[in-house]
């Protein structure tokens, strides 16, 4: 399968279930068409296969699927949810969210599901997290000062500091291919919106106006677009934009709810 493709999560068919489609939003197609819910896929470097939280067994797991939907196989096994996935960029360790340990941390292992470990190991909740294109940070959200904040750590855990302080809550980080820029979800002017900063926390700009908030946020792999989750109709869509602020389009233009977008590695048409 091409990877240059857009992964999402949709529940058209009755359950939320994995789908892929185009850039331009064409040729959308269920991969997985399960009786349980799936969520938060992410592609792997190569582009061979995601990651994603499967709720088979009533609760999230991690799993692996090729890309075309097949041979899934379970990487984690927790009493607690184990959810939101991110790869390295060398393809050989996921993190992801979990309240294994009674307190919501972010985790890391090998991409075999070996070596489960804990990287933030901090009394507040840690939630999403992501790599930074060469792999020497990772960018997560924490409420250690009391709103979520967007922090930034080595992949061993240390070195964890806030990136910028906002009056808001700030979530869901996604670092652009050159490293240059982080997307992120704010409220700190009112609903949330899509934003844009620098990778060191400064020149923070705003690039929507959704009455209804937004979510989920993904980069193309030029750096040009960004895809993410807003609710404008009374149903969440997978909406793309240009770095700038222009050429909003809907992509997934369904009558049900699509989100959690993730834009492929492959080359872009």
């Amino acid at each position: 399968m091409d990877a240059s493709k857009i992964t999402f999560v949709c529940d058209r068919d009755g359950t939320f279930d994995l789908f892929v489609m185009n850039p331009d939003g064409s040729n959308q197609k269920n991969i997985t068409r399960t009786a349980w819910e799936e969520d938060h896929p992410r592609w792997s470097p190569d582009g061979k296969c995601i990651a994603f939280c499967d709720r088979r067994h009533g609760k999230g797991e991690i799993y692996l699927i090729d890309a075309d939907g097949s041979r899934p196989r379970r990487l984690t096994r927790n009493s607690a949810p184990d959810l939101r996935p991110h790869w390295s960029p060398d393809g050989q360790t996921i993190i992801f969210t979990t309240d294994r340990d009674d307190n919501v941390e972010i985790y890391a292992m090998n991409r075999n599901g070996s070596n489960q470990r804990n990287l933030t190991d901090h009394p507040a909740r840690e939630l999403e997290s992501t790599y930074s294109p060469d792999g020497s940070q990772i960018a997560f959200t924490s409420d250690r000062n009391g709103r979520s904040q967007i922090y930034v750590m080595n992949p061993d855990g240390s070195g964890q500091r806030r990136l910028h302080v906002s009056h808001g809550d700030d979530d869901d980080p996604a670092w652009s291919p050159d490293g240059r820029w982080i997307a992120f979800k704010s409220d700190r002017d009112g609903d949330a919106q899509v934003y844009v900063m620098r990778a060191d926390g400064s020149d923070a700009r705003c690039l929507t106006n959704f009455e209804k908030g937004v979510g989920e946020t993904s980069w193309s792999t030029t750096g040009r677009q960004i895809v993410f989750t807003a609710n404008r109709d009374g149903r969440q869509q997978i909406y793309r934009i240009d770095f700038d602020g222009g050429n909003l389009i809907n992509l997934s233009n369904s009558p049900a709810n699509d989100f959690a977008p993730d834009w492929g590695p492959g080359i872009e048409r």
